[in-house]
């Protein structure tokens, strides 16, 4: 009877044991894949980051242009004002033109986030 109670005991003792090892597996792989995200998660802010600060910079060279051609136009019709208007027109019709197409900006958007992402997992796993 002892020997059976000794089986017993180191096969409860056995268990445990592999319980508190697959704890600290699972514990460690949430660890990992938390660590992941916060890198690919940071990649990515970078790289929106970056884009939004070129096209800050487009977005002020763009307003100096149509500014500057508005100038252009008004002292071609000897009029500042219908310069001004036309560029105002056309960057209405810029504006018309970006709504209109909002779905195909919006799935190109969404394309280039989704080619990033899986760029990223490539280097992963090389």
């Amino acid at each position: 009877m002892s020997n059976n109670s000794e089986s017993d005991k180191s096969l409860s003792t056995l268990i445990e044991e592999i319980k508190l090892e697959l704890l600290g597996y699972i514990n460690s792989k949430g660890r990992l894949i938390k660590l992941d995200l916060y890198e690919k998660s940071g990649i990515l802010a970078s790289a929106m980051g970056y884009g939004l600060i070129v096209l800050s910079i487009l977005a002020v060279f763009i307003f100096f242009l149509f500014i500057g051609l508005a100038f252009f136009i008004g002292e071609l019709l000897n009029s500042l004002a219908a310069g001004f208007g036309i560029m105002a027109l056309f960057s209405l019709l810029l504006l018309l033109i970006v709504f209109l197409s909002r779905k195909m900006i919006k799935n190109a958007i969404l394309n280039f986030t989704i080619t990033f992402i899986r760029k990223l997992e490539a280097n992963d796993e090389e």
